[in-house]
């Protein structure tokens, strides 16, 4: 079945990217320390928030190209009207990064010596954000006609530049400015190379706007905006509050474990990649329902056995990892957080589900009722418990999250 298919196509595209970031996320801890490698994450966090300024594009662009497949003007309208609508999103994203790095540096609570090297470092990050937000619009676009193995050959190159370059750059001068040089060249090197896989499809759209178009896939796309300004603050803010609550030099024991789910997470994603468009272009309640069944089969049979491990064997993982100081709670941290994985893992599926129906503004609405009190959860289990309270947050949320979703996508206008 094509959805096994690509699904193994997505996960192959993230298998070498995350063989290649373990190591060079163990490099990066060791030759930056703590405090300067939880602040490398969290620039991984800004570029990623940097989402909201999509105007929920990408993913309209998916369902779009896989709704209009046969269509070609209209497949190059969505193309170029979608690229310069995020180029220019992402250029005012820029500027707004850079005039804040001194705000930011105060409310993160980064210490005084690396305040001058953290503020020139997230300036030169801000340039990341504009092509990082382009290079998702070609993936779309792709994503949208299906090609996975295409896309999949481009991940795992530009994904092992964007984990190798940080760690070769830091390694040569231990210090944070050079692992965001790396990351910022990776970006870079990212959309060149999507430019290239795609630079007939993006060259025959041209330079074209078409109002009705961007109207078209607004309307599908302002919902996802609101969901992409509500979830990287639910996916990444855990971070922030640790900087802001505990200090800077804290968050390092939090990101570390964190990121290891992080990694893990891409398994469910390249099911729910796969599925998306599928179930947007599928008109059969029947046939939909079948999808849906053996995506539940398959993402179970793929991430339990991992959580199992992990839980068992979390603290020599950390310490083969990341170092002894990374021993003890950051182990029992990666445990709570790997319960919290299989919820966010099967809570795709559901997703995706009410996602391809047309119905974003469900899922955006879920999400406005799900941040404020996981706000509140957050501050205080941290403020009271520490790494472990942020940790304990973010698995009952995830957790909450998928049940919710799966009783929404039960709903007959969803299931039809």
């Amino acid at each position: 079945m094509s959805l096994i298919k690509h699904s193994i196509y997505n996960l192959a595209g993230f298998v070498i990217p995350t063989l290649v970031a373990i190591p060079s996320l163990g490099i990066l801890a060791r030759t930056l320390g703590t405090e300067s490698f939880g602040l490398f994450t969290l620039a991984f966090a800004v570029v990623g928030y940097a989402s909201i300024f999509d105007a929920g594009l990408t993913r309209a662009v998916i369902r779009e190209i896989s709704i209009f497949r046969e269509d070609l003007q209209e497949r190059k309208n969505i193309i170029s009207t979608a690229t310069i609508t995020v180029a220019i999103l992402g250029l005012f994203a820029a500027i707004l990064i850079f005039l804040s790095v001194g705000e930011i540096a105060g409310f993160l609570n980064v210490s005084n010596d690396l305040t001058s090297n953290f503020e020139k470092s997230f300036k030169l990050l801000s340039i990341a954000v504009p092509v990082f937000l382009v290079n998702q619009i070609w993936l779309a676009s792709l994503e949208g006609m299906e090609r996975f193995a295409n896309i999949n050959i481009q991940r795992t190159i530009t994904s092992s530049a964007l984990a190798i370059l940080p760690a070769i750059f830091a390694y040569y001068n231990h210090t944070l400015y050079s692992a965001i040089l790396g990351l910022v060249i990776g970006r870079i090197a990212s959309l060149t190379i999507s430019f290239f896989f795609a630079q007939k499809f993006i060259v025959s759209a041209g330079i074209r706007f078409n109002y009705k178009t961007l109207r078209r896939l607004i309307m599908f796309g302002g919902w996802i905006t609101i969901s992409n300004i509500i979830s990287p603050i639910m996916v990444y803010f855990d971070r922030f509050v640790i900087s802001h609550v505990l200090g800077a030099s804290k968050v390092a024991f939090y990101t570390a474990p964190s990121e290891a789910v992080a990694r893990l997470l891409n398994i469910p994603a390249a099911l729910s990649r796969a599925l998306f468009p599928k179930l947007s272009s599928n008109s059969l309640a029947s046939d939909k329902n079948k999808l849906e069944k053996l995506s539940f089969y398959l993402m179970l049979g793929a991430c339990l056995p991992i959580v199992i491990v992990g839980f068992v064997f979390a603290n020599t993982i950390m310490t083969v990892w990341m170092g002894s100081a990374y021993a003890g709670e950051p182990a029992t941290i990666l445990r709570i957080l790997l319960i919290g994985f299989i919820f966010n893992a099967l809570a795709q599926i559901p997703f995706s589900k009410i996602q391809a129906a047309g119905y974003a503004k469900i899922t955006a609405t879920l999400h406005m009722c799900e941040l404020v009190p996981y706000l509140i959860a957050l501050y205080y289990l941290t403020n009271h418990f520490s790494l472990i309270g942020t940790a304990i947050a973010w698995t009952l949320r995830v957790s909450l999250d998928f049940f919710a979703l799966y009783i929404l996508s039960r709903k007959k206008y969803v299931s039809r």
